[in-house]
C-alpha cells in the first residue's frame, strides 16, 4: 500500500530540475507569448478531416497538438460526417494505437490506447468529466473525439494506463445550421439524423438539438438494430464574459441477434474467424438494451484576457440489459457448448464534477500558463437483487460449421429491482504550470493528488469492504523546438489508480486492493511539413498486475510492462490527396508472475503490429467528387496467456465516394457511398483474457468483427 503513496518527492525534485538554471530569460516586453487558441465549433482539420490542430488536454485546456508534449490524436466531426461513422469502433479504427477490447460486446467494451486495458469509468470523460465506457456512445452527439495515449493521470485524475478518451459535445454555432441527414445499409437499417444550432433571444441565448432514429434489420437473418436519440446543448450568454453551459440527452440502444462471444480455455486453440453473417452464432433472442440519461452543466468566465475559470458538474445513468450466448470453445476442431445467462442487469450512476482555473504570468522573462482544479467523480453500481427472475443454463452443443439457432427461452426480464453494490469515489486536486523559457524551450509541470473512498455494500446496505487512500501523480514534460516547425519532447509520468477487486471465485473474493501506481517514459517529434503534420513517439509503460495465483489469492503478482513506437502523418500529401495515417510498433509483455508458462509472454490480444492508412483524393475536373479509401491492418495477437499460438492478422480495405453540391445560396447536399470491408475478411476483431487484471484461470474470449457493409446516405444543409 506504501508504493502507491511513497511518491511525494519526485515532483519536488521534478519542479526544482526544471526551473533552476535555465539558460537564459528575456525581458517581459521579449518574451515568447503563445497565440490563444480559439477554435469556433471545434472543427480545425480541413474538408477531408484529417488534420486536427488542437485538442483539449485537461485542466490545460485547448492547445496546438504540434506544441503538446505528449501523443495525442484527434478524429473531429468532419470526418465522423464524412465516413457515416455511427460507433466508437468505427472512429478507433484511424488511429494505430487503439482498440476497442469488446468486453460484453463491440459496442460495451473498452476502448484503450498501447495495448493497455481501459476501464469503465476513469479513462472516459465527457466535455473533461467522466463518463461511462461500456454503453453504447452516441457519436452522432459528438463533436470530436480526443485520444491522449498511454498515461494521463497527472490532468486528468487517476485512470489506468489505456489512454484518455475525451469526447466533446457539439456545442451552438454562431450562424443557423440545419443539417438533416437520411441513410442506409445494405441489410436494411434505416437512419434519420437532424442536427440544429444557432442563437435567440439576440444572442443571449445559443443552442443545438439533435435527433436521431435508426433501426431495422442487421447483417445476420433474424438480427435487428433500434437505436435513438435526443439531446440539447444551451449556452446562457450572461455577459461577454460569463457563458452557462447546460446540457441533456437520452440515448437508447438495443441490438439483438449478432454473433455472441466465443470463449476457450489454454487448452484450446482458437480456429479461423468463420463468416459472422451465419445464422446460430448469436440468438434471435439474445443481445443488450442500453439506455443512458446524461445531465450536466458548465459556467465559463473570463476575468480577464490572462484568466479564466471553468466549473461544472454531470450526472450519468446508464441501465445496461444483457441476455447473453456464450459459445464455449470445446476442442481444436470448432465445436462448442452453447449457454444462455439472461435477466435483469446492472446499472452505473456516475456523478463527475470539475474546477479549474487557467492563467497567465511572468516571473522576470518566463511565461507561466498555470492551471489550479479540481476533478472528481462518484461511480457507483447497482446489482439485480436477489429473487428478480433470471435464465441461466445450458442450450445445447453445436460447431463452428454447424451453428444452432435456438428457440427463445421463457422468463426473459428486461427490469427489476436493484441496490447499490458498490461506490468508488475519488476527487483529484490538479496544480500545473506550462513554463516558456524562451522560443525554443518550455516544459510542463504537473501533478493530482487523489484522495480515495471504495466500498462494497451488501442487499441490506451494509458495508461489506472499504477502504480510502490518497496519492500523488506527478508527470513532468520538457519541450526543445531545434526550427520552429520542430518540436521534441520527452515526458514522464507516474499514475495513481484504484486497486482491482478480488473474483467471486477467489479465496478473498470481494477484497479491493490498494491504489496500484503505473509509470510511463516517452520522448518524441513532431514536425509541420508544411501541408503534413508527422509525429513520432517512443515509450514505455509498466503497470502492476493482479491476478489469482496458484494459492487462490487475489494480489499484486506481476507486470505488465508495452514498449512501442508510434508514427503519424495527417494532411494534404498531393494537391489533390489527403491523408491520416500511422503504424504503431509495440512489444507487449507479462513479467514476473511467479509461474514460467505465463512469466515473459506476450499479452493476450495486443497486436505487435497495427496500422491504418485513410485516403480522400478529389477530382480536379469535378471538385465536388471525392474518393476515399481506408485500408486496416491489425497484425498477430496472443491468444491465451501461455502463447501457445497467435491469432492470425488480418486486412479490411474501406472505400466511398462522395459528391456535395451548392444546391442553392444557402443549400449544400452532400451524398454519400461507402462499402466498408470491401473484400469481406472475417476476422477476430477483439481477443481478451477472462480477467482484466490477467488472471491465469478462466477463459478467453473473442469476438468476430463485421462482414461486407454497404451504407448511403444523403444530408442537406441549410
Amino acid at each position: 500500500m506504501r508504493r502507491a503513496v511513497s511518491n511525494g518527492g519526485i515532483a519536488i525534485s521534478f519542479f526544482c530540475l526544471a526551473t533552476a538554471g535555465h539558460a537564459q530569460t528575456l525581458p517581459r516586453q521579449d518574451a515568447i507569448v503563445l497565440d490563444q487558441v480559439v477554435i469556433q465549433g471545434g472543427d480545425d482539420s480541413g474538408k477531408s478531416g484529417v488534420r486536427a490542430k488542437t485538442a483539449t488536454i485537461g485542466p490545460l485546456g485547448r492547445r496546438e497538438i504540434k506544441d503538446t508534449p505528449y501523443s495525442v490524436s484527434v478524429i473531429d466531426k468532419t470526418l465522423i460526417e464524412n465516413q457515416q461513422a455511427t460507433t466508437l469502433p468505427d472512429l478507433l479504427k484511424y488511429m494505430p494505437s487503439t482498440q476497442m477490447e469488446a468486453r460484453g460486446g463491440g459496442d460495451v467494451g473498452r476502448p484503450q490506447s498501447r495495448g493497455m486495458q481501459g476501464t469503465p469509468v476513469f479513462n472516459n470523460r465527457l466535455d473533461g468529466m467522466n463518463i461511462v465506457a461500456t454503453t453504447a456512445q452516441p457519436i452522432e452527439m459528438y463533436e470530436r473525439v480526443e485520444v491522449v495515449h498511454g498515461l494521463a493521470g497527472a490532468y486528468f485524475g487517476p485512470a489506468s494506463p489505456g489512454g484518455l478518451f475525451n469526447f466533446t459535445r457539439k456545442r451552438p454555432t454562431q450562424d443557423p445550421y440545419n443539417r438533416i441527414n437520411t441513410g442506409f445499409t445494405g441489410k436494411g437499417t434505416w437512419l434519420a439524423h437532424g442536427d440544429f444550432g444557432g442563437h435567440a433571444a439576440d444572442g443571449m441565448l445559443g443552442y443545438r438539438i439533435n435527433v436521431l432514429s435508426e433501426e431495422g434489420d442487421g447483417y445476420v437473418k433474424g438480427s435487428d438494430l433500434d437505436r435513438s436519440l435526443i439531446s440539447g446543448a444551451f449556452d446562457i450568454n450572461l455577459t461577454d464574459q460569463t457563458t452557462i453551459e447546460l446540457n441533456a440527452s437520452r440515448y437508447r440502444f438495443d441490438k439483438f441477434g449478432f454473433p455472441g462471444s466465443f470463449s476457450y480455455d489454454n487448452s484450446v486453440t482458437l480456429p479461423d474467424a468463420p463468416d459472422p453473417t451465419k445464422v446460430g452464432y448469436g440468438q434471435k433472442f439474445a443481445g443488450y438494451g442500453l439506455e443512458d440519461t446524461l445531465v450536466g452543466g458548465l459556467v465559463k468566465h473570463r476575468f480577464n484576457e490572462d484568466w479564466s475559470l471553468t466549473a461544472g458538474m454531470q450526472h450519468q445513468r446508464v441501465s445496461r440489459w444483457f441476455v447473453s450466448v456464450s459459445n464455449a470453445l470445446l476442442d481444436d476442431d470448432g465445436n462448442y457448448s452453447n449457454s444462455i445467462d439472461g435477466g435483469v442487469s446492472g446499472q452505473f450512476r456516475v456523478t463527475s464534477n470539475i474546477a479549474v482555473l487557467n492563467g497567465t504570468l511572468f516571473t522576470g522573462g518566463v511565461k507561466h500558463d498555470v492551471h489550479l482544479g479540481t476533478t472528481g467523480v462518484n461511480w457507483e453500481n447497482y446489482s439485480p437483487r436477489s429473487g428478480n427472475p433470471s435464465v441461466q443454463g445450458y442450450l445445447g452443443d453445436a460447431s463452428i460449421d454447424n451453428p444452432v439457432q435456438w428457440d427463445a427461452p421463457t422468463g426473459l426480464v428486461r427490469n427489476g429491482p436493484r441496490y447499490r453494490s458498490f461506490s468508488n469515489r475519488s476527487q483529484s486536486l490538479v496544480l500545473g504550470d506550462s513554463i516558456t523559457f524562451s522560443g525554443q524551450w518550455s516544459a510542463i509541470l504537473s501533478g493530482s493528488y487523489t484522495w480515495f473512498d471504495v466500498k462494497n455494500y451488501d442487499e441490506t446496505g451494509t458495508v461489506t469492504q472499504k477502504y480510502s487512500e490518497r496519492g500523488l501523480s506527478p508527470s513532468v514534460a520538457l519541450s526543445y523546438k531545434p526550427a520552429e516547425n520542430i518540436t521534441t519532447y520527452v515526458a514522464y509520468v507516474d499514475t495513481l489508480q484504484s486497486g482491482g477487486t478480488a473474483p467471486t471465485t477467489a479465496a478473498n473474493a470481494g477484497q479491493v486492493l490498494a491504489p496500484e501506481r503505473s509509470k510511463q517514459v516517452e520522448a518524441g517529434v513532431k514536425a509541420d511539413l508544411g501541408g503534413l503534420d508527422a509525429s513520432v513517439a517512443v515509450f514505455r509503460i509498466e503497470r502492476p498486475f493482479a491476478f489469482t495465483g496458484e494459492d487462490n489469492v487475489y494480489r499484486i503478482q506481476g507486470d505488465q510492462v508495452n514498449k512501442g513506437i508510434e508514427l503519424e502523418l495527417r494532411g494534404q500529401l498531393l494537391e489533390n490527396l489527403n491523408i491520416h495515417g500511422g503504424v504503431t510498433l509495440l512489444d507487449p509483455k507479462l513479467r514476473n508472475t511467479g509461474n514460467p508458462l505465463t512469466s515473459d509472454t506476450d499479452v493476450v490480444g495486443a497486436p505487435k503490429v497495427q496500422a491504418n492508412l485513410f485516403m480522400e483524393y478529389f477530382f480536379k475536373s469535378l471538385p465536388e467528387l471525392s474518393a476515399s479509401a481506408n485500408l486496416h491492418f491489425t497484425g498477430k495477437r496472443a491468444g491465451n496467456n501461455i502463447n501457445s499460438f497467435k491469432v492470425d492478422s488480418y486486412a479490411t480495405l474501406d472505400l466511398g465516394l462522395r459528391y456535395e453540391r451548392q444546391m442553392t445560396k444557402d443549400t449544400t447536399a452532400v451524398f454519400n457511398l461507402a462499402i466498408n470491408n470491401v473484400f469481406d475478411e472475417h476476422y477476430w476483431a477483439s481477443i481478451f483474457p477472462g480477467s482484466i487484471d490477467g488472471a491465469t484461470r478462466g477463459a478467453n474470449s473473442a469476438f468476430l468483427g463485421a462482414p461486407r457493409e454497404v451504407r448511403l446516405s444523403a444530408s442537406f444543409k441549410f
